[in-house]
């Protein structure tokens, strides 16, 4: 049995635009079946850090998942408490959902500080035993956390968001 934690891109950075593309549609397949092998390898316990994007297609491959095997956990690793209250209502909506049907919710702060998505990053990592990130070398957050497993010894499984 092991744990597996998730990184990637918010929308803004894929190389497509909205949930309707094609290639969105293509990522999400990738990513579900990511999943499922990683299970069918032992993974049990997965942690999704609940940002847009890919983060939240991580969590509800997880819920999907875990709807055929109730023993598969899954907890949001919230940065700090009202992550979501910029985003769009359906956004907003769609989040709640997901935190609502979690098996574990850590808030890591209760309010917004200018390190707490990287206190997330490296929380994400240090709970994992496998990093899954859709990555394709781009700097930013993904890069930092993917960079930060390498040199934790953590195995990272790269998914292209092509």
């Amino acid at each position: 049995m092991y744990r597996v934690s998730f990184t990637g891109y918010r929308p803004q950075k894929l190389p497509f635009f909205g949930e309707d593309d094609p290639m969105c549609a293509d990522l999400k397949c990738r990513i579900s079946k990511q999943i499922e092998k990683l299970y069918e390898s032992g993974a049990t316990e997965f942690y999704s850090g609940m940002a847009l994007g890919v983060d939240i297609w991580c969590a509800e491959a997880v819920l999907k998942l875990r709807s055929a095997h109730p023993e598969v956990r899954l907890t949001a690793v919230v940065p700090c408490r009202g992550q979501e209250c910029k985003w769009t209502a359906e956004d907003q909506r769609r989040y709640r959902e997901i935190l609502a049907k979690c098996d574990k919710v850590m808030c890591l702060s209760e309010r917004y500080t200018p390190d707490c998505m990287r206190k997330r990053n490296s929380a994400l990592v240090d709970l994992c035993d496998v990093l899954v990130a859709v990555f394709d070398g781009k700097p930013g957050g993904t890069k930092q956390t993917v960079d930060l497993a390498s040199r934790r010894g953590r195995k990272t499984i790269i998914i292209s968001p092509m």
